[in-house]
């Protein structure tokens, strides 16, 4: 089952391409490089964990072996809320993702309307990957967290959203606000991890971060590479 099929307008995959290998696009696509990098004719060089949308008339040639994620889209109307499909985002998300409470055995997220697609494996050049699909309501708690045993970046698919970093968390969070990164679409944020250091569980050592909600839902696309 596709993991984002809505109308038949938006589709997900991975791809892998091989070193030279050229990639002609046919619709409107969101493209994250997933690993190594790839130069597109027109505009510049995205590599690993980089994202940009591209045109039915554009292609590009991987540098290296590359695997891609890609969002297909039929109009990029869709995804700019310019065509009202958001209660088919809505609906199809509810009936085919499964809600936090159901991925996490704790009572308090029974307040949290917040979705997911079951997790996509994939391993690629000696690493193994984690693709998710999330989707959340407008005015939506998506938690801080510093904890991760993976590196993560996020995709904005649809609407535009951005990501809070904290220093620490309590009940004055407003206060420990760092830094807003804002994700138009098709955009994702450099890895917020803070390179070399490490917890004392060797879990990758991040500030306290989260999705934020917008005027509207959201999906977005998370990359784990452990």
């Amino acid at each position: 089952m596709n993991p984002l099929s809505i109308d038949n307008r938006i589709k997900f995959e991975l791809l892998e391409l091989s070193v030279w290998e050229k990639l002609k696009l046919s619709w409107i696509q969101i493209i994250t490089v997933v690993s190594w990098k790839i130069k597109e004719t027109i505009k510049w060089v995205l590599r690993t964990f980089e994202s940009s949308v591209y045109n039915w008339w554009d292609d590009f040639t991987a540098e290296e072996n590359s695997l891609l994620s890609v969002f297909s889209i039929s109009e990029l109307d869709i995804i700019r809320n310019k065509i009202d499909v958001n209660w088919k985002f809505w609906e199809y998300c509810r009936k085919n993702w499964k809600q936090l409470r159901e991925l996490y055995d704790v009572e308090w997220f029974e307040k949290v309307d917040l979705y997911r697609w079951d997790q996509i494996e994939k391993e690629f050049n000696w690493e193994r990957y984690k693709f998710n699909l999330w989707f959340c309501w407008p005015d939506v708690d998506c938690l801080f967290h510093n904890q991760h045993d993976f590196i993560e970046i996020h995709t904005n698919i649809a609407w535009d959203w951005f990501m809070e970093k904290a220093l620490t968390w309590n009940n004055d969070w407003k206060d420990e606000i760092v830094e807003y990164v804002h994700l138009w679409i098709w955009q994702s944020h450099r890895t917020f991890n803070i390179d070399g250091e490490y917890e004392k569980n060797w879990n990758p050592k991040y500030p306290f971060h989260r999705w934020v909600w917008w005027k509207m839902g959201n999906i977005w696309l998370v990359i784990e590479n452990y």
